[in-house]
C-alpha cells in the first residue's frame, strides 16, 4: 500500500529548539479489520521524524483525547499535555502543512 500522503500516526510531543515538534511516523490505511478511512486500521511504517507545529495551528480531537466521537478544537497545550500523559498512542491524524513547513491544520482521524 502506498504511503498516506496527508495522514500521520501521532507518537510524542517534544519542544526541541524552542518550538513545538510532533514526533510521528507516515502510514497508509490498511484493509479489512476496525473502520477507517479505507476501510481499515491505519498502520505505520518506516522510521519516527518530527514536524514542526505552529503555536496558532487549528487542531480537532476526538476520543481518546476528548470524550466522544465529535471532533472538537483543542489548543496546542492541551493536545501536547495529553501527547506526555500517554506518549506512544499511535492516534491517527491528518495534517496540512502550511508556509514554512510547519503544520497549520491537524485533525485527529476518529476510530471506534
Amino acid at each position: 500500500m502506498p504511503i498516506s500522503p496527508d495522514t500521520i500516526a501521532l507518537y510524542r510531543y517534544t519542544p526541541e529548539g524552542g518550538s513545538h515538534n510532533l514526533i510521528v511516523r507516515y502510514g497508509n490505511w490498511t484493509c479489512g479489520g476496525a473502520p477507517g478511512a479505507a476501510g481499515g486500521p491505519f498502520a505505520p511504517v518506516g522510521v519516527e521524524t518530527y514536524l514542526p507545529l505552529a503555536e496558532t495551528a487549528k487542531i480537532t480531537a476526538t476520543a481518546p483525547i476528548l470524550a466522544g466521537s465529535a471532533s472538537k478544537p483543542v489548543t496546542v497545550h492541551e493536545l501536547t499535555a495529553w501527547l506526555v500523559a500517554h506518549p506512544n498512542s499511535g492516534l491517527p491524524f491528518r495534517y496540512h502543512l502550511g508556509a514554512g513547513g510547519v503544520i497549520d491544520t491537524l485533525d485527529e482521524v476518529y476510530l471506534p
